[in-house]
């Protein structure tokens, strides 16, 4: 009998204790209810946000959304939203793209809805994203330059790049053609090299690159900004070596021509001359980084030609080629009208009692008249050899030659001869020397080295068959 007591008395127990229970599930329940069951409708889900000047992307999927009509995203913690309308497709699950525009460049925190024509809404979905603008595209560069190329032949440069960044798009590069229409080159950020055709080298060039914030789906190669952000516009330097080219100047000389240019900033570069000696064309290299260069051409014939010029760099900047034209000077036989003698090694004034009275003498040499002629002495004394004459043209010259003549019918004068110049009769320069035995009347002539230049031309006569020598004439040949 005890034991039923006790039963009951659980029972009793127990029901109260449902009862309770149930009392607050209910009572928990009913604030939910009061206006009747909440429904939530389908969210939004794995959200992106794309960045973009002065806006934003947002990109997500909702699936099965058959009554949503509108998707709606705050931010600012509810101050700023905005609403969207959503239309269902075919397909289970739509792709969604929110763009918000007009927003202030920073990072943000959105919240996104969804809702139903009945107005209930999904649970919120949060997600981050920034927007940008003018502080961040005033900070971008354009891609640097590597190297210049410009070839006047054919009209065209050649721009070569240096390498980019995962965030490096196109490089626009703007200049104007021949015609004087200005032109835009675009530059894709797999390559290096762009080639500006029939461009006015003139006029200016100048470049700038797109920049996105964000780098592309590494599996996808998708753009994960929707904007790309231009650098400023950058004028484009020609290399130093440009101006080198330009100062270039030809001046004609004896059989060839002197080049001079300018080169302030002592940058290293290699100018390139073609031209033509002979019918076949020799191209000369020269390497300096003089401020002020300097180089010869010689072998050119005495007509006007061309000279075609490149110069380059260190960098592998090149420009050219440019045409000048130059005319080298014709040698001719100097005017010995004013020339003198000043200084001889010994003469024989005892010749004179069979000729002239120049006979003999150093003098001779210069009067013209073959048939008289300088003689070494030999009546009172017999000086062994080297012999010497020296004759003051009155004026510094270029010399490409000498000529001389033997004492007519003689042939055991001087076998080995130098020729020597100055500018001041006290520095004597060897600029010519020749190797034969006097047995023909005949003129023998010899060249001095290029670019001989001076006033004063010293014969020496160095070896000999006995001990004397003589000449008839002397003549120099040159740029007057």
């Amino acid at each position: 009998m005890k034991k039923i007591k006790y039963y009951i008395a659980t029972l009793f127990l127990l029901s109260l204790i449902g009862f309770t229970s149930c009392n607050d599930t209910y009572e928990f329940h009913e604030q939910y209810t009061i206006d009747g069951e909440i429904v939530y409708t389908n969210k939004v889900d794995s959200l992106t946000v794309l960045p973009g000047n002065n806006r934003l992307q947002i990109d997500g999927y909702i699936s099965n959304a058959f009554n949503v009509n509108e998707i709606t995203v705050y931010w600012d913690k509810g101050e700023n939203s905005q609403v969207f309308t959503y239309e269902k497709s075919t397909e289970d699950t739509d792709k969604i793209n929110l763009i918000i525009n007009d927003l202030e460049e920073r990072a943000y925190e959105f919240e996104v809805y969804t809702s139903d024509t009945d107005g209930n809404k999904s649970v919120k979905v949060i997600t981050f994203g920034s927007a940008y603008g003018e502080t961040y595209r005033s900070n971008l560069s354009p891609r640097a330059v590597n190297t210049f190329n410009f070839d006047v032949t054919e009209g065209s440069a050649t721009i070569e790049f240096k390498g980019i960044e995962d965030l490096t798009r196109n490089t626009e590069i703007k200049f104007t053609n021949t015609d004087g229409a200005e032109m835009i080159s675009v530059l894709i950020p797999a390559e290096k090299d762009i080639v500006l055709e029939a461009l006015d080298i003139t006029k200016d060039i100048s470049f700038r690159t797109l920049y996105v914030p964000t780098a592309s789906d590494e599996e996808t190669g998708e753009e994960t900004s929707i904007d790309q952000f231009p650098s400023d516009w950058k004028q484009f330097t020609l290399p130093a070596i440009v101006s080198i080219l330009e100062s270039v100047e030809l001046i004609p000389n004896l059989g060839g021509t002197d080049i001079t240019w300018s080169n302030p900033n002592n940058i290293n570069n290699t100018l390139s001359f073609t031209y033509t000696v002979d019918g076949g064309d020799i191209t000369s290299d020269v390497t300096s980084n003089d401020s002020e260069g300097s180089a010869s051409l010689s072998g050119m014939e005495a007509v006007e030609q061309s000279v075609f010029i490149s110069i380059s760099d260190a960098y592998g900047n090149s420009f050219g080629t440019i045409e000048k034209t130059v005319q080298p000077k014709a040698v001719v036989k100097f005017d010995r009208t004013d020339w003198t003698i000043v200084d001889f090694s010994s003469e024989e004034p005892y010749e004179a009692n069979w000729g002239p009275e120049q006979q003999g003498s150093a003098r001779a040499i210069l009067d013209g008249d073959s048939s008289t002629f300088w003689h070494t002495a030999w009546a009172y004394s017999q000086p062994i050899f080297p012999h010497h004459v020296t004759i003051d043209m009155g004026e510094e010259k270029t010399i490409a030659s000498f000529e001389f003549f033997t004492r007519e019918n003689k042939t055991d004068g001087a076998t080995v001869h130098e020729f020597w110049v100055s500018s001041d009769n006290i520095t004597f320069t060897k600029v010519a020397d020749l190797n034969a035995a006097m047995t023909t009347n005949d003129a023998y002539s010899v060249n001095a080295a290029p670019n001989t230049t001076g006033r004063y031309v010293k014969y020496l006569a160095v070896e000999g068959s006995s001990t004397h020598t003589y000449l008839s004439e002397f003549n120099v040949y040159g740029v007057e």
